[in-house]
């Protein structure tokens, strides 16, 4: 009798661990399946209509991929970026010159027509009918306005100054700028999202696009979707630096294939999801704007890697760390992100019959100390435009350009600081019809505060000889202000005080 008990006892034992194994693995199976990334959707969206923008080494990365694909690429926002192939030789000059110095922008035009030269980049002109924002914090102490100011000198070599905007009046830090997310404007800190009452992302689409419909407060149609980014490249992604999982913002009316544009927006370092979650994709003030103006949103993700490659903050690449061809149309991270708009693309059909003309309306949405931003409607049946300016409301209008103005922007530059100015538009129809714009008004801001600011961790700041260490303890030069630890990992704000330095940033009464 116990034979049988013995055996039987052997047998259960047996199967259990099999049942266990196989329920385990079914476990991981459905598990896997569950964590597919899913696919990137189709819509009807015109690819030659792209925009991008970025920050930081975002930045930097809009500018290559709008350069490099100039055909498709409508406009581009840059916040805190700098040239072309600025850091082609290297990290050191990432971060020296192009983050701290004052770049030849010569040197990258000479780069441009070589790459275009060599077939590496579509050809230079196109980038004529671009529009261009550009947006620089005096408090930026981590890409410097003198690097931003080598960037517009590079980008009006192409591009007409009447279709650049740039934004270097104001004292925030080094962060993307938003209306009403985000830590105190004037700070540098993570996850480099500011709070300045200042619509950064609305006034870039603007920009690009002409005026916008006005966001709709808490009443959010679209969606924000996953979807696998290892799809759009030839290699394993994370070797190009590419997270597994992308992020999209889709509106409603683009998910029922209505015709649609896309922005792509490149986050800057220590921005990518797995570092600070949904904080950017959702908060960097897109999302509000896509909605009622058919703009799908892209944002392509990065990840940090010690080894294959070494980024250890997550940035984009804009020193070669995928390649020598980083910042071309076979660069890697370039690649991918063009296919993904060819993509997003599929669905398109070309557009139905438009809508009949109305008169314009115009809005003068931002200003400098010298320039001011214009927008307004568009119109499918124009020939183009002609702007009309009058100084500090005295009704005598004098136009603004020579030739008609093509696209739904323009920055009318050379202008006096703390000064009112009005303008109107006059839109001239293909039947030859002249229809008269409202008239907007608005005041140029008054000069920025003369700031040298710099950014960084303690050990930087005293082996570059901005302060001294005492017993492990770091301290200014100059003022002794307290800093800190000496640690990689203490990072702090100085600004230049005569021969030495101060901790804190600059404001109207200092700097």
């Amino acid at each position: 009798m116990t034979k049988p008990m013995i055996a039987h006892t052997n047998i259960s034992i047996g199967i259990r661990p099999r049942i266990l194994q196989f329920l385990n693995v079914l476990l991981l199976l459905l598990y896997a399946v569950a964590a597919k990334a899913a696919p990137l959707p189709s819509y009807n969206v015109d690819i030659s209509e792209t925009s991008v923008s970025g920050i930081s080494s975002g930045g930097y990365m809009a500018l290559q991929f709008s350069t490099a694909h100039s055909d498709i690429v409508t406009g581009v926002g840059v916040f805190a970026g700098g040239p072309y192939r600025c850091a082609a030789d290297g990290v050191n000059a990432a971060l020296g010159p192009c983050l701290q110095g004052q770049p030849d922008p010569l040197e990258a035009i000479a780069k441009t027509e070589t790459a275009a030269d060599n077939g590496s980049i579509a050809p230079p002109n196109n980038m004529a009918r671009q529009r261009v924002w550009l947006f620089s914090g005096y408090n930026d102490g981590v890409v410097k306005q003198s690097v931003m100011n080598s960037l517009y000198d590079y980008v009006t070599h192409y591009v007409p100054a009447s279709q650049v905007y740039y934004q270097d009046t104001l004292g925030t830090g080094h962060a993307m700028i938003t209306q009403q997310y985000g830590a105190e404007c004037q700070l540098t800190s993570a996850p480099f999202v500011n709070d300045c009452d200042y619509d950064g992302a609305g006034l870039l689409l603007q920009h690009i696009y002409g005026k916008l419909t006005e966001p709709l407060q808490d009443l959010s149609t679209g969606k924000v979707l996953s979807f696998d980014q290892t799809a759009f490249t030839h290699q394993e992604s994370h070797r190009i630096g590419l997270a597994k999982l992308g992020y999209l913002y889709a509106p409603e009316a683009c998910t029922q294939q209505l015709h649609c544009r896309v922005h792509v927006v490149f986050h800057g370092c220590r921005q990518y999801a797995g570092e600070v979650n949904d904080v950017f994709y959702r908060n960097a003030g897109y999302n509000q704007w896509a909605d009622n103006n058919r703009i799908i949103i892209l944002y392509p993700q990065t990840q940090a890697s010690s080894l294959g490659p070494f980024n250890p903050r997550g940035c984009w690449d804009w020193w070669g760390y995928t390649g020598a061809d980083f910042a071309y149309r076979n660069g890697a991270q370039i690649e991918a992100v063009r296919s993904m708009l060819e993509q997003l693309s599929q669905g398109y059909r070309p557009a139905g019959p438009v809508s009949p003309d109305m008169p314009p309306e115009l809005l003068a949405i931002d200003a400098t100390d010298r320039s001011v931003s214009l927008v307004w409607s568009s119109s499918q049946h124009t020939s183009g435009y002609h702007l009309y300016r009058a100084l500090d409301n005295s009704g005598q209008f004098e136009r603004v350009n020579d030739n008609p103005v093509k696209g739904n922007s323009y920055v009318d530059w050379r202008l006096s600081p703390a000064t009112t100015y009005s303008y109107r538009l006059e839109f001239i129809t293909h039947t030859g019809e002249i229809l008269v714009s409202n008239t907007t008004t608005i005041t140029t801001r008054s000069p920025s505060v003369d700031c040298d600011p710099y950014y960084n961790d303690n050990v930087t700041h005293v082996s570059n000889d901005r302060a001294y260490v005492w017993f492990g303890l770091t301290f200014a030069r100059g003022s002794w202000d307290y800093m800190g630890l000496w640690s990689l990992f203490a990072e702090t704000a100085l600004f230049r005080d005569g021969d030495g330095f101060q901790v804190g940033v600059c404001t109207e009464g200092k700097g």
